[in-house]
């Protein structure tokens, strides 16, 4: 999956957020096949912590992270609303496509907090509702083809997030946001639904908003980030929790 364009682009701008690796204690939650982990092992962090409410994850990652690194990853099969660690256990907390899946963000945002420690780091993944992408595709949805319940490419998905919305949930967690980046400014994808009538258009059409997007996500601390269909917030947990 992140061998493809939207996939690697967006991989690449999370993995930007992560703090330097040596000495901490990483904890992924909502692990899948653990890419993320995988990236801090490379990195050089030598204690991670994988979980997942699926046991085919949990194992899935580990050998992930064991094949590639060497590296002997601990996995625990848990529900994200009760992580089974005591309070200020980890440096740093990964969890990337999850909070949209919960019923309970808030109390999913609070554990994160809990097992942090004090200025430790946070980077939470989702999908913004404030995006060209999000626009185009829910007015396709849910006015024309009349999907009311249409919530994005995956049906379990709860809810979509605006910036402020994500910003509100995660200060109410008391973690403070550092840093946000954004990918998939411009749907450059969506020429592809022009293929049947004329494929030499929709590639045109495709390498043009494409290199368009390619300019705006090289341009890092910008207005844009909150914009992207893919926002990452790196957070930092309030000395004062």
């Amino acid at each position: 999956m992140y061998r493809s364009d939207y996939h690697s682009r967006r991989a690449r701008a999370i993995i930007s957020l992560f703090p330097p690796p040596c000495g901490k204690k990483v904890l992924e939650v909502g692990c899948g096949g653990g890419f993320y982990s995988l990236a801090t092992a490379k990195s050089g962090c030598q204690e991670i912590i994988l979980t997942d409410v699926q046991q085919v994850c949990v194992r899935a990652a580990k050998l992930n992270i064991f094949e590639h690194t060497g590296s002997k990853a601990d996995g625990i099969i848990c529900d994200a609303l009760y992580l089974p660690f005591r309070d200020e256990s980890f440096d740093l907390v990964l969890c990337s496509d999850v909070i949209e899946h919960l019923d309970e963000d808030q109390a999913f945002l609070k554990q994160i907090s809990r097992v942090l420690k004090k200025g430790g780091l946070s980077v939470v993944a989702t999908q913004s509702q404030n995006s060209i992408n999000y626009f185009l595709e829910a007015t396709m949805q849910r006015k024309v083809l009349k999907r009311r319940e249409w919530m994005g490419w995956d049906p379990t998905h709860q809810r979509f997030y605006t910036p402020k919305s994500l910003s509100n949930v995660l200060c109410e967690a008391d973690l403070k946001v550092v840093k946000i980046v954004g990918t998939y400014f411009i749907p450059y994808m969506l020429a592809y639904w022009l293929d049947r009538i004329n494929g030499q258009f929709s590639k045109a059409l495709y390498l043009l908003l494409r290199n368009f997007n390619d300019k705006l996500e090289s341009r890092p601390g910008t207005i844009w980030n909150s914009f992207g269909w893919g926002i990452a917030y790196l957070c930092i947990k309030d000395l004062k929790a």
